[in-house]
């Protein structure tokens, strides 16, 4: 329901746009005069009518509640949170309308919760680790904190050692609704039980997806095919990555050496690559199996082959610059980027906003396919950028923090999502309607391996390997299983024994 709904805005807003331009081209054709407005058919009616219809606000299972006045306090992330300054929650609290976007649906989401429910929302930013603020209140009795934004793998974490409550345990939450990631949920799921929610909630999420962006003037120069098509063509894989990014890639100085400060690069990313390869090829180290519960492949043949050729992309120094082989940061990777000296460019969503003062033009595509074979184009998302909500055990109001996170994620598929994606993302940083669509695939096409967002070993592993070449994956593989099994095991085993505590 959410992709639908954003698809029809986005199209409804994308074809006005297009309908003005046919329409001003051949009124400039026939004459000099200023067009006038296109008469709206039957058919445009009719259209403007069905959308009107599937986008209509649906409401969550909330009855009429008054709280009283009372305060609801959210921990979020601060600056000395996981991965610092750049990853402060920003979507939870807006003080007043200022005339930016998210900040402003921000606010007008909260005046709504607020006045609908009648209570006070505050927000407490983390001066360590949110996770470790709340631990540390729920062992000393609780009340500082009535719900708290997280990374998935501290969220995992909580969850396991009992510290936060199931989300099926919290009145009116409903984690099948088209506000709540269902593949988040589905991936995160523990013996049948959810411990967190993200989706429209937060854009964070959004934020912390693993994206490509391509540099439109260099790829025109190169004389390189429209890559939109490729990917709509899906034909957008390892193999037409890495032959699009040789063609680039330039010694300046002809010192036979390439340096990122100067010369010319196919590709610049980071280490984080590594999963965005290994998960776009739609491999995962612990699927889930027929009974839901996390399991390790035992074949083999063909990650070992995503790998090989993973690490074969990113080992290549003479057209690809990863910026922790030279102990740059990714601030360099950037400005290389806009200073026109990198085709592609791989990182998180966020670094979009970042370049919102960049003249580079440039464009945002999803991660390619392994081969032409797979079935669909996939993203993953950082496990500890990305944010989910959860719900400390010492919360004693439940009937409070449910109505109030759900009626949130509710409200914000109208207000923060709509402000992050349609407005923000699509036409005040992101530079053609073609980026735009691909914006909503590479959303609507994240993937989240319980290996990676439960860090059990393996998944590290496998990105060590990529890392250094490629090579003897499948020796380290079998190498690190143990390990993997101890790690897996420990954690499952206490989701069992909370599961034996509450009786289920």
């Amino acid at each position: 329901m959410k992709k639908r709904v954003l698809c029809l805005l986005l199209a409804a807003i994308l074809t006005s746009g297009a309908m003005a331009s046919c329409s001003e081209s051949k009124t400039n054709t026939d004459n000099e005069t200023t067009p006038t407005a296109a008469t709206p058919s039957s058919t445009d009616e009719v259209v403007a009518e069905d959308i009107a219809e599937e986008t209509a606000e649906i409401l969550p299972d909330i009855p009429e509640l008054d709280f009283g006045g009372e305060d609801f306090t959210f921990l979020t992330n601060g600056a000395s949170d996981d991965c610092g300054s750049d990853w402060i929650t920003y979507d939870v609290t807006a003080e007043e309308l200022n005339g930016e976007v998210i900040n402003d649906a921000v606010y007008e989401r909260n005046d709504y919760l607020t006045g609908t429910y009648n209570f006070k929302l505050n927000e407490v930013k983390s001066t360590s680790t949110a996770h470790d603020m709340l631990k540390k209140d729920v062992k000393g009795g609780g009340g500082a904190y009535d719900a708290c934004f997280t990374g998935f793998l501290r969220a995992q974490t909580l969850a396991a050692d009992g510290f936060t409550h199931r989300m099926s345990d919290v009145p009116y939450v409903d984690l099948s609704k088209p506000w709540w990631d269902h593949r988040a949920a589905e991936d995160m799921m523990m013996l049948g039980d959810v411990y967190c929610g993200t989706g429209d909630i937060t854009v964070i999420d959004n934020d912390a997806t693993w994206i490509l962006m391509f540099n439109k003037q260099m790829m025109v120069d190169l004389g390189q095919e429209d890559i939109y098509e490729v990917v709509r063509e899906d034909r957008w894989n390892y193999d037409k990555l890495y032959d699009t990014l040789k063609t680039a890639s330039r010694d300046v100085d002809g010192d036979g050496n390439m340096d990122w400060k100067k010369d010319i690069f196919g590709f610049v990313t980071t280490g984080n690559t590594c999963y965005g390869l290994l998960y776009a090829s739609g491999e995962k180290v612990a699927p889930k199996n027929a009974d839901g519960e996390p399991t390790l492949i035992t074949d083999l043949n063909r990650i070992t082959s995503v790998v090989e050729k993973a690490g074969l992309i990113l080992g290549d120094l003479d057209h690809v610059f990863v910026c922790d082989r030279t102990g740059t940061s990714p601030e360099d990777l950037r400005h290389v980027f806009e200073e026109g000296r990198g085709l592609f460019y791989g990182e998180v969503m966020q670094c979009i906003t970042r370049m919102r003062e960049s003249e580079t033009d440039f464009g945002v595509i999803p991660w390619p396919k392994f081969d032409e074979t797979q079935s669909g184009y996939y993203n993953f998302v950082h496990n500890t950028a990305g944010k989910t909500i959860v719900v400390p055990v010492s919360q004693n109001r439940m009937e409070m923090a449910g109505a109030i996170i759900e009626a949130m994620a509710a409200k914000s598929m109208y207000t923060l999502t709509p402000a992050y994606y349609d407005v923000c993302m699509t036409y005040k940083y992101v530079r053609d309607e073609e980026s735009a669509a691909m914006l909503n695939l590479i959303l609507e096409s994240r993937c989240f391996d319980p290996a990676y967002i439960n860090d059990w070993g393996l998944a590290s592993t496998t990105y060590n390997v990529i890392y250094s070449g490629g090579a003897n994956f499948a020796s380290k593989w079998n190498g690190q299983v143990k390990v993997f099994n101890k790690m897996k095991d420990k954690m499952m085993t206490k989701f069992e024994d909370l599961k034996a505590e509450r009786g289920d």
